[in-house]
């Protein structure tokens, strides 16, 4: 159980950060509505679960678990979000890792969403989402770069299988 980072003494801890950690669930969501083709559809839905895979198979060989602030001095909302969510998993950052794959794939040439003034709100989000997950104590600095890194290989394996698909 880890229970200090680098990362957590420049990036104090406030529950208010919960409501872009949970906000993630949104960003994944929204690509299935704006990409522009079915097969962008599905070589998002693919390259996600490949990535999700990926850390699934991490947190077996390799569990990991960060120490979480006392319940005593927590909003409601937030010691029940800890009740539903352990504070295992956390190498590498899911997260970092999809708030990175979303926002890119909600922005990419692929999506309805490829214009400034949406590139500009999203990647914000996705930063936003990348400071809450240090903010709240759910993960290490470690744990989001290797995230960061983990939701790199799913644009890569997403553009991929776009490009495939345009081959054919």
């Amino acid at each position: 159980m880890r229970t200090s980072c680098w990362t957590w003494r420049i990036v104090p801890f406030n529950p208010l950060w919960f409501w872009p950690y949970i906000s993630l669930f949104v960003l994944l969501g929204l690509p299935w509505f704006v990409l522009r083709t079915w097969s962008a559809v599905r070589a998002y839905a693919a390259a996600l679960l490949a990535v999700a895979a990926v850390a699934w198979l991490t947190f077996v060989i390799y569990p990991t678990a960060c120490v979480r602030p006392s319940e005593l001095y927590l909003p409601s909302y937030l010691s029940t979000f800890y009740l539903v969510d352990w504070p295992n998993n956390c190498f590498p950052c899911l997260h970092s890792a999809f708030a990175v794959y979303g926002g890119y794939v909600m922005c990419c040439r692929a999506s309805y969403w490829d214009t400034p003034v949406p590139k500009v709100v999203i990647y914000s989000w996705v930063v936003a989402i990348l400071v809450s997950i240090v903010a709240l104590r759910q993960h290490t600095g470690i744990d989001a770069v290797t995230g960061i890194g983990l939701g790199a290989i799913g644009i890569w394996l997403f553009r991929s299988l776009r490009s495939a698909d345009n081959a054919a």
